[in-house]
């Protein structure tokens, strides 16, 4: 562990010597990460951005009625989020505490290297990606209690054999999805609950900003991959700062906000996919969206668990 002193750096310390610091911390925080992330639910709820044990334990009281269904909703994109990340900086699977279950994985990849283009930096961003949703699975659980779903089948690659070249790619589309996703189903929760959800959707909206802009910096391994839907606002710098005032288009721009489809929602304001919407997405492929009435495909080939399942 690193010493609570602040460190004060020589302003005469040579590049080299910083950049020994720099990777000297990465290492620390990793290991930190790593000894934290099995030491069970209230220690992985502790790493959401926004959130506290406290707060998480606080939200564990009564669900109002319908709010279980949505909440294990949330919780089936976490695992499929949670499950993916495990797979990319780990190779292997999540912990059996955080699956409350044995749904069998499919297409899973290997585990990324640093190599090339995938630098240090960026697997680090990957590995706290992946304890944050963690947190998010494990905190979900710790809430829902005995209402909590098993994790469902999961076909990693539903919409591509995951690659190095590809992998980010995928992994920002799912965090753009799962953005969408909870800014809808907030509207249905109450309370602690939608206190929670709100700083969940905080944290899953850092975690898609920062991997629009690893798309925009590494396209060689973050190839655009869009939502079938076209409701997907590619990630792009426009250029000048004239196209950047005017806000993104339908063909470029750097947050999710809005697309083609979704037109009508306000500049400025990340847009709601339905559950309906978030399920045609991910029970279909890269390219089609699953048909109205469909309640198992792609990502989820057994459907995902719980009363929320059909598009």
């Amino acid at each position: 562990m690193a010493s609570n002193e602040i460190e004060i750096l020589d302003p005469a310390a040579t590049v080299d010597k910083l950049n020994k610091i720099a990777a000297s911390r990465a290492v620390n925080r990793r290991r930190f990460l790593t000894a934290l992330g099995m030491t069970g639910a209230a220690a992985g709820v502790g790493l959401m951005s926004g959130c506290n044990t406290t707060s998480s334990v606080a939200v564990s009281t009564a669900l109002g009625a319908g709010q279980s269904d949505i909440l294990n909703f949330a919780l089936n994109i976490k695992y499929l989020e949670a499950t993916l990340y495990s797979y990319l900086t780990t190779g292997a699977d999540l912990p059996a505490s955080a699956t409350g279950g044995t749904g069998v994985i499919t297409g899973a990849p290997a585990a990324l290297t640093v190599s090339g283009a995938m630098t240090q930096q960026l697997f680090d961003l990957l590995n706290e990606i992946y304890f944050d949703e963690l947190g998010h699975v494990k905190g979900l659980l710790n809430i829902l209690g005995s209402a909590a779903v098993p994790r469902p089948a999961i076909n990693l690659g539903a919409f591509a054999a995951i690659t190095a070249t590809n992998a980010l790619s995928i992994a920002r589309l799912m965090e753009d999805v799962g953005v969408t996703a909870i800014a809808s189903v907030i509207t249905g929760l109450t309370t602690s609950n939608a206190t929670y959800a709100g700083q969940l959707l905080g944290a899953e909206s850092f975690h898609a900003g920062a991997l629009r802009l690893v798309s925009i910096q590494n396209p060689s391994i973050a190839a655009y991959i869009p939502a079938a839907d076209g409701k997907d606002v590619p990630p792009s710098d426009l250029g000048t700062a004239a196209l950047e005032a005017a806000g993104p288009t339908a063909s470029g721009g750097f947050f999710a906000t809005y697309g083609v489809a979704a037109a009508s929602t306000t500049a400025g304001f990340v847009y709601a996919r339905t559950t309906s919407q978030v399920l045609a997405l991910l029970y279909g492929s890269a390219t089609t969206l699953a048909a109205t009435g469909t309640s198992s495909g792609g990502f989820f080939p057994n459907g995902v668990n719980g009363n929320i399942k059909t598009i």
